[in-house]
């Protein structure tokens, strides 16, 4: 894909966008009717409470996906990151490298809110996400080794 890509923070103007992509992801992972958080909720959290970072991901200005992550802390090694909560590409943009692309600019955003790790899962069953993962060399958290 040859297009111009680009990875921007959320804002609140795009939390239907957010509510509609974070649908997308739950039907992918087969449990739509696990998806119950309401426009007002993402808003309160995301924006007035700033729990988790969203960022938006664009292809030729199309929104195509979305990412929320937020900070964890190991006690044991005094150590910040963040944990990955989704990352969503929509279906037709998978596998022409942008899911690539979009990890790595995640990688920035996270590096510019001044942490340096990034722990992520999947389901057990969703190979396809961890065959990804595994080739861009991150390593799945099976539980942690930071203690605390």
């Amino acid at each position: 894909m040859n297009g111009k890509f680009t990875v921007r923070k959320a804002e609140e103007k795009d939390i239907v966008l957010l509510q509609n992509m974070i649908k997308g992801l739950a039907a992918y992972e087969k449990r739509p009717q696990d998806m119950t958080a309401s426009q007002e909720n993402l808003q309160y959290w995301l924006f007035e409470k700033k729990i988790a970072t969203a960022l938006i991901a664009q292809y030729n200005d199309e929104v195509i996906g979305y990412a929320i992550y937020y900070p964890v802390f190991g006690s044991f090694a005094a150590e910040g990151g963040v944990r990955l909560e989704d990352l969503f590409l929509c279906e037709e943009y998978r596998h022409g490298g942008l899911g690539k692309k979009f990890f790595s600019q995640i990688e920035e955003f996270v590096k510019q809110d001044g942490y340096n790790l990034i722990e992520w899962s999947c389901l057990g069953w969703n190979m396809p996400s961890i065959r990804f993962y595994n080739q861009i060399g991150a390593v799945q958290e099976h539980g942690s080794n930071r203690g605390g």
